[in-house]
């Protein structure tokens, strides 16, 4: 008799933190999108309030360069920020 056993899957997802010069929550909403188009990227958050316009990305498969590579093709700065 086979036996299903569920096995939850594992994944493991990336937080890439990165400093920007995003002013503008609609800046932030076109790139966003475009962001979330590139497979493995998932929420993207970022808080305009603080210094740094910082940007966090929760990604799956991916390198930090990916990320930073599409917010400098909307022609923002941006740059991981160290720990």
């Amino acid at each position: 008799m086979e036996t299903n056993i569920y096995k939850p899957r594992t994944q493991t997802l990336d937080l890439f933190i990165l400093r920007t010069n995003i002013d503008k929550k609609s800046e932030f909403l076109s790139l966003k999108r475009d962001l979330q188009k590139i497979p493995g990227v998932g929420i993207c958050t970022i808080d305009l309030s603080d210094c740094d316009k910082v940007l966090r990305v929760e990604c799956e498969n991916l390198d930090v360069g990916e990320i930073v590579d599409e917010v400098s093709s909307h022609g923002f700065f941006c740059e991981e920020l160290e720990d």
